[in-house]
C-alpha cells in the first residue's frame, strides 16, 4: 500500500532540491499550482501519466517516489532478501554470544536511550540504572558539528557498523531531517530495533536500512556520496584494511569519509608498566593502530585529522576498561575525527 504521506514528503523534498516553487513544477507539468499543493499534503495523488514526468524531472523512478525502496535495489551490487524494509545482505545471526548481546539491547532500550542522549531528550542513560554516558555527553557537541558538516555535503549518506549507538545517523538528522540515511550494521537486530523506533519518532520516507558487513559493501562502484564511521571500522570484527578499501570503491569521485577513532599513543604506552604493554599488545593489538597508513593505501587522496577529546578507561564500563582495571592501569585514549576525500 502507498504510503501518501511518505510520497508527498518526497515530491516536496525532490521539489525543493531542484529549486521549484509548487507553482513552478505546476508549470513544468502543466497542472496548477493547487494539484501540487494535494500531493504534498496527501490529499490526492498523480494519475499515470504525471508519476512518469515527475520521475524524470527528480531523476528517480516511479517506484522510489511511490514506495521510497528504489535506492538500495538500485545500487546494490547483489541480491538482497527484504524484510519488512531492511534490506538484508547478510543472515542473522547464529551465535550464542551475539544473540544474548541482541536481547540484553532490546531489553535494556539501549538504542532508544542512545537516540534520546544524542537529542538531549529525558529518558536516557541518565534515566537508568546504569547511570549518564558521561563520554557521550561530552562527545554531543562534537558530534553534531561533524554530523552538520556530513549533512551540508548531502547526497546518499551510508551509516556503516550505526550499532546501537546509531553512529552520526543521529546527529545528521537534527542537521537535516531530510538527508538521506542508509543506516547499517552486521546485526539484522540493530537495524530492524532502529527502524521501529525511527518510524515512530520521525517517519521519514528518506531514512533506508541494511544488515551488510562493511568489509564487503554490497553497493556499486561510486555510488555513495559520504560514509560516516563512528568507531565502527576500529572496532570491526573482520579487515579494517578491507572496509577502508571498501569504503574507497563506494565512494564518488569528491566523497567523503568521515570516520571516528580512538587509539593509544606510543607515549601513552611506554608510560605503563612492561607487563601491562604486553598484556595489551596480546589481547588489544589494534588500540594502537590510528589507521592512517592503511586509509592511504586504500587511496584517498585528501586525509585531514582533527583531535576531538581525550578520555581514559575509568570513564569507561568497555570490555577493554575491565580488562585495563584487572591490570591494575589506567589507558588514555587519543580520540580523532579523520576525514578522507576520494
Amino acid at each position: 500500500m502507498i504510503n501518501r504521506q511518505h510520497f508527498g514528503k518526497r515530491v516536496a523534498d525532490f521539489r525543493r532540491r531542484l529549486g521549484l516553487s509548487q507553482a513552478e513544477l505546476a508549470a513544468k507539468l502543466g497542472v496548477s499550482a493547487q494539484a501540487v499543493s494535494k500531493w504534498e499534503t496527501a490529499a490526492a495523488l498523480p494519475d499515470v501519466e504525471l508519476l512518469l514526468e515527475l520521475s524524470r524531472l527528480y531523476g528517480v523512478s516511479v517506484n522510489e517516489l511511490l514506495e521510497g525502496n528504489g535506492l538500495l535495489a538500485r545500487i546494490a551490487s547483489r541480491p538482497f532478501q527484504e524484510k519488512e524494509g531492511i534490506a538484508c545482505f547478510v543472515p542473522a545471526a547464529t551465535a550464542p554470544e551475539i544473540i544474548q548481546w541482541e536481547r540484553d539491547m532490546r531489553t535494556e532500550g539501549w538504542i532508544a536511550r542512545n537516540w534520546r542522549d544524542a537529542w538531549g531528550r529525558p529518558g536516557g542513560w541518565a534515566d537508568s540504572k546504569y547511570g549518564r554516558n558521561v563520554i557521550g555527553e561530552r562527545s554531543r557537541p562534537n558530534n553534531l558539528r561533524i554530523g552538520r558538516k556530513i549533512a551540508e555535503h548531502g547526497g546518499v549518506i551510508l551509516d556503516i557498523g550505526s550499532g546501537p549507538g546509531g553512529g552520526y545517523m543521529p546527529f545528521i538528522l537534527q542537521a537535516d531531517p531530510s538527508a538521506q540515511i542508509i543506516l547499517s550494521d552486521l546485526s539484522r537486530t540493530v537495524v530492524e530495533e532502529w527502524k521501529h523506533l525511527l518510524d515512530r519518532e520521525l517517519d521519514s520516507p528518506f531514512l533506508y536500512y541494511a544488515a551488510l558487513d562493511f568489509c564487503d559493501i554490497p553497493f556499486e562502484n561510486c555510488t555513495v556520496d559520504v560514509i560516516a564511521d563512528h568507531g565502527g571500522i576500529i572496532n570491526c570484527i573482520g579487515d579494517q584494511s578491507a572496509a577502508l578499501r571498501e569504503c574507497y570503491r563506494v565512494l564518488k569521485s569528491g566523497g567523503i569519509l568521515v570516520s571516528l577513532n580512538g587509539f593509544v599513543t606510543k607515549e601513552t604506552l611506554a608510560a605503563l608498566p612492561e607487563h601491562a604493554q604486553q598484556a595489551l599488545w596480546e589481547e588489544y593489538p589494534s588500540i594502537f593502530n590510528n589507521l592512517y597508513e592503511d586509509t592511504v593505501l586504500a587511496g584517498f587522496r585528501k586525509i585531514d585529522s582533527i583531535i576531538t577529546d581525550v578520555w581514559t578507561t575509568d570513564e569507561d564500563e568497555s570490555d577493554i576498561a575491565e580488562f585495563a582495571r584487572s591490570l591494575g592501569i589506567t589507558i588514555q585514549f587519543t580520540e580523532y575525527v579523520r576525514l578522507c576525500e576520494k
